[in-house]
């Protein structure tokens, strides 16, 4: 870490017990242990913070491609709804302009009773008449 031999260790200790004394000395340890204790503490909540912040950004730009996708998927369900009902309105008037037509026995093509092409209500023929008179 800081690349300090175990010689340079006993001179450090040799110079604090002749600066401070050997009285003085554990107090001096202790408070540079507690002072250690801090920094290291403040390192930590610094890193810490910094993670936060790049785990708040990578979460913020996941969070803005989930709303893209959610948006495209919301075009693409508008866009199938449009088509099914022109779809739908396709096939309504489809089955509106059909209309079933009877073939009698002589092989003619008569059109059903209940519509003429004109969209009116068949009139009788003379032979539907008489049948419903008699």
């Amino acid at each position: 870490m800081l690349d300090i031999g175990w010689t340079e260790i006993l001179i450090v200790m040799g110079i604090a017990i002749v600066v401070v004394g050997p009285k003085e000395l554990p107090k001096v340890l202790r408070t540079v242990g507690k002072w250690r204790g801090k920094a290291s503490a403040y390192a930590r909540d610094f890193q810490r913070s910094i993670e936060d912040a790049a785990d708040y950004s990578e979460m913020d730009a996941v969070k803005k491609e989930i709303e893209e996708a959610n948006r495209e998927l919301n075009d693409a369900k508008r866009d199938l709804g449009d088509q099914a009902a022109a779809v739908k309105s396709d096939m309504d008037a489809a089955t509106k302009d059909t209309t079933v037509l009877k073939v009698d026995s002589d092989g003619s093509v008569n059109e059903p009773a209940g519509e003429t092409s004109d969209g009116g209500t068949p009139k009788p023929s003379d032979g539907q008449e008489n049948s419903a008179n008699a």
